[in-house]
């Protein structure tokens, strides 16, 4: 990197770059917490995925750590051109100028490095996107280190039963061990959002077989389409079973057909799949709602 370490705002100034509020741009210019969020990174893997890299307000201070390789992804071509000026010259830093919408999420870890961490400063558009990606990685990750909205970060890590517990919950709170690791004011940032953030950090729980984590995966969307309905409801409307055969899978599973969507915790979730699995409907429904 270039000599002075100019500070995060002096160094966008410099190469003439602004948000840009389509991309849902939000830079971080507070060094401070630049360099904490990036221990907690390195605390996971030295290797790192950095997703939406910007000005490089995490990448410097990821690099000025000790980071073996980042691989960097950022789709703004003049923020790549940032980057390559003030880190090409360092052999541990890698860039690939691309979407994360369409991201070759295989090639970019393969890439990044025997199981990195993906770490970054998500938009919210991007978000859930991103996080379902993470899970499919699951075997090849070391985990992920994201800033996301304070809301996301509270569905993430959401207790059965109340508000905020959905699919985010569930999914990947049941390959994950998921903790908010701080809190970060909107004040951070430029342009400054109109939301709180926080940094999770996501590390691998219990494996899980692809065939039955992409069963669990379809049968927790569909549920939670009708999450305050009861289960026997739901069993009903969006599985296609009838009376009897609610009761057989409900049983097997050793859950309540009278608790709704939002009341089941991970585990019973898992059990209800599996019970799914093993009676498939002719007729269960093949769409995928969140």
């Amino acid at each position: 990197m270039k000599s002075g370490k100019p500070s995060q705002s002096a160094l966008l100034r410099s190469y003439g770059i602004k948000p840009v509020k389509r991309r849902g741009q939000n830079f971080l210019v507070d060094g401070n917490l630049a360099r904490a969020i990036a221990q907690d990174v390195l605390s996971v893997a030295d290797r790192v995925l950095e997703l939406g890299s910007g000005g490089g307000a995490l990448t410097g201070p990821l690099l000025a750590a000790g980071a073996r390789r980042i691989l960097c992804v950022e789709v703004d071509r003049n923020l790549c051109a940032l980057l390559r000026a003030e880190f090409g010259d360092q052999e541990a830093f890698a860039l690939e100028e691309a979407d994360l919408a369409r991201l070759d999420w295989q090639e970019m870890i393969e890439r990044a490095g025997p199981r990195p961490v993906i770490a970054g400063n998500l938009p919210y558009v991007l978000t859930s996107t991103v996080l379902f990606a993470l899970a499919e990685l699951r075997d090849r990750a070391a985990g992920g280190v994201f800033m996301v909205q304070k809301e996301v970060a509270g569905r993430l890590t959401a207790a059965p039963g109340s508000r905020d517990y959905g699919v985010l919950s569930v999914v990947l709170g049941s390959v994950f061990d998921i903790e908010t690791v701080r809190n970060v004011p909107p004040e951070v940032f430029w342009p400054r959002p109109e939301v709180a953030s926080a940094v999770v950090r996501m590390l691998p729980g219990e494996p899980w077989p692809d065939d039955e984590f992409t069963a669990f995966v379809r049968t927790v969307r569909l549920a939670f389409g009708q999450r305050r309905k009861k289960l026997r409801s739901v069993l009903r409307r969006r599985f296609g079973y009838d009376a009897m055969e609610v009761d057989k899978v409900a049983g097997e599973a050793d859950i309540d057909p009278d608790l709704r969507p939002e009341q089941l915790d991970r585990r019973m979730w898992r059990r209800l799949a599996a019970s799914i699995s093993l009676h498939p409907h002719p007729d269960l429904l093949r769409g995928d709602d969140a």
